[in-house]
């Protein structure tokens, strides 16, 4: 029998670069599945886990994505609540990668770092998918981690309050909308990280120069113009300013990458389920 990996997405179309690290982790199979519903969920699983019988079911595996991440959180938990022993599979979930790029970031800026205690890091762009995981870890280490968006600061305390119940540390909301309140931001930080959309820069390199203080800034986009002006895709541990240290997002990129891949590879060979916890786990010894 070979192996199959069974892809739920909140999207309509099940993202490739998804599909091809399964495929090159070892999945023989992958069976993608658009636009999925919560409802929906209970009978598709049942349908996995009954159709190939026990030993079927521990060659087959499903995987949640999509730009949803809290829809894709709760399918992904609904998935693995409709299992019936000795029918079980094991359910990885990594919305729009969400959950592997916030690790591998998180991960590359506590070894810059040192660790989290003490620290407040700023999270541009962090109401998104991937700022909400990477504040959620930070805060989950005894950092200050501070959702800083372009739109209200009501909008900013919603999602940061959410991310605080859920991580039990210190989040903060902020609303900065020009390159000077962001700037003033940074006089109060340790760290400074970018997850908006392609094509957005927070910060620019006049800004950096003239902090005059330590910090380390990351960023993960790696569609120009950067993020963070200044520092380069391949950058990691580069001083792009004085006193500013840089981890651009191809260093970040690479953690990514084997974190899910390895998470895949675990399905295979342990059957073990993972969630955005697993990826930071093994985020931390691969960065």
């Amino acid at each position: 029998m070979k192996n199959h990996l069974f892809f739920f997405s909140t999207d309509a179309h099940p993202s490739p670069f998804d599909i091809n690290i399964a495929l090159d982790s070892g999945f023989d199979t992958v069976i993608p599945y658009g636009a999925v519903k919560l409802e929906e969920t209970e009978g598709l699983t049942h349908d996995i886990i009954f159709s190939r019988g026990p030993k079927g079911a521990k060659l087959s595996a499903i995987f949640v994505g999509g730009s949803d991440v809290d829809l894709a959180s709760t399918i992904a938990e609904k998935a693995a609540s409709s299992m019936t022993p000795p029918f079980v599979v094991p359910v990885f979930a990594d919305p729009k990668g969400a959950y592997s790029t916030g690790a591998a970031l998180v991960a590359k800026v506590k070894k810059a770092v040192g660790g989290f205690t003490g620290k407040r890091a700023l999270i541009f762009g962090g109401t998104g998918p991937v700022g909400k995981v990477t504040a959620e870890l930070i805060a989950s280490e005894g950092g200050q981690a501070v959702i800083v968006t372009s739109r209200s600061r009501e909008a900013a305390r919603t999602v940061a309050e959410t991310v605080a119940g859920r991580s039990g540390g210190q989040v903060e909301g902020e609303s900065a909308t020009t390159m000077e309140e962001r700037l003033a931001l940074m006089r109060t930080a340790d760290i400074a990280i970018s997850t908006v959309k392609a094509g957005v820069q927070v910060l620019s390199l006049a800004g950096l120069e003239a902090l005059g203080k330590q910090i380390v800034v990351a960023d993960v986009n790696a569609v120009p113009p950067a993020g963070i002006e200044g520092l380069a895709p391949h950058d990691d541990m580069k001083q792009i300013a004085p006193k500013v240290t840089g981890i651009g997002a191809l260093a970040i990129g690479v953690v990514k990458y084997k974190v899910e891949a390895g998470l895949f590879r675990a399905l295979l060979e342990h059957g073990t389920s993972a969630g955005y916890k697993e990826c930071y786990e093994l985020a931390k010894t691969l960065a």
